[in-house]
């Protein structure tokens, strides 16, 4: 099957609305390649984020952002309204007569697997029903169960011109709910490089990378046989973060592992990507339990141990067979 790379969207001024994580290496390359995309197809971008002056330096890295208008989020409830006013971002509103067009994109976009996350996304498609715009969604979308999440759900669908799903089976899955205007369009991180293979190996070095999730303790016993094949062989052990975001949620779990692995070091991705990539290309084995880097590592063809915590990687994986 050949991948599709051009997003099928008609209007031209395009605001691209997310789940308000930073310091997220898998947001950031979602976003990163969105707006490569935009940006080939001549569309004027806007961004909402958490953090506009931290999302500019990372983007800066990889494109010219000087065409993009950065938008600080809508506030959400009674203290997030008193922030937006202390900071005169209500002069911004403007900016959303401007635009014609919302793509709410994330991975886990409308999924009961996720807690809160109809609810959550609900708030994110304010600037297309307060501002009336044309709405597209981009990620995993689900079919949900509950009461209240079915009632958001058809009331988001009725205003959605289309969905591009990152998996096949929910392409089928919405067609049969009644939603039509539903294709399947690839993880874009896919994207943020034009050849993977670009990564060459030049020395065999005696290290692997491991990467976990909050969930780690459920398979710590696989986690540790699996690493230690190469530990007992003098290899080193480096830890990489790839969410450092105000949750901290790898920098917490490394003092976890460290338990575990004494020798273990850590190895930060987030000054060079570039630098990033090579230090994983050269990595003996990625011992992964994040979507995060399992799916990196297969975009480079490398020894991947992966350990599926969740029916997002699980689906990835069948994709990532699919597409060969």
């Amino acid at each position: 099957m050949e991948i599709k790379k051009d997003l099928d969207i008609k209007w031209d001024k395009i605001l691209l609305v997310w789940f308000w994580w930073f310091k997220n290496m898998w947001d950031e390359l979602i976003l990163l390649w969105n707006i490569k995309l935009l940006q080939k197809q001549w569309k004027k971008i806007f961004v909402i984020s958490q953090d506009n002056n931290w999302l500019k330096i990372f983007l800066s890295k990889e494109i010219d952002c000087s065409e993009i208008t950065f938008v600080d989020e809508l506030p959400r409830w009674f203290r997030s309204s008193i922030k937006y006013l202390k900071k005169n971002w209500f002069k911004q509103l403007k900016l959303f007569f401007e635009i014609d067009t919302v793509i709410l994109w994330w991975w886990e976009i409308l999924t009961e697997e996720s807690s809160h996350s109809y609810y959550y996304r609900f708030w994110s498609i304010r600037p297309s029903l307060f501002f009336k715009k044309n709405l597209y969604i981009m990620g995993w979308v689900q079919i949900p169960q509950k009461k209240l999440n079915k009632k958001l759900f058809n009331f988001t669908l009725k205003r959605t011109c289309k969905i591009f799903c990152r998996d096949f089976e929910w392409v089928e899955e919405l067609k049969k709910y009644g939603f039509e205007n539903a294709e399947f369009f690839m993880d874009t991180s896919y994207f943020v490089r034009d050849n993977w293979e670009w990564y060459k190996k030049e020395v065999d070095e005696k290290y692997i990378v491991i990467n976990i999730n909050s969930n780690w303790k459920h398979f710590m016993k696989d986690l540790k046989d699996e690493s230690k094949k190469y530990i007992n062989q003098w290899y080193d052990c480096y830890f990489v973060p790839v969410c450092t975001g105000w949750t901290d949620d790898d920098n917490r779990l490394f003092g976890e592992l460290k338990k575990e692995f004494k020798n273990i070091k850590i190895y930060k991705r987030d000054d060079n990507f570039e630098q990033f990539l090579q230090f994983l290309w050269w990595a003996k084995c990625v011992v992964s339990a994040r979507l995060h880097l399992y799916l990196i590592s297969e975009y480079m063809w490398l020894n991947v141990v992966n350990f599926p915590y969740q029916k997002k990687i699980l689906k990835m994986q069948n994709v990532m067979k699919k597409l060969k």
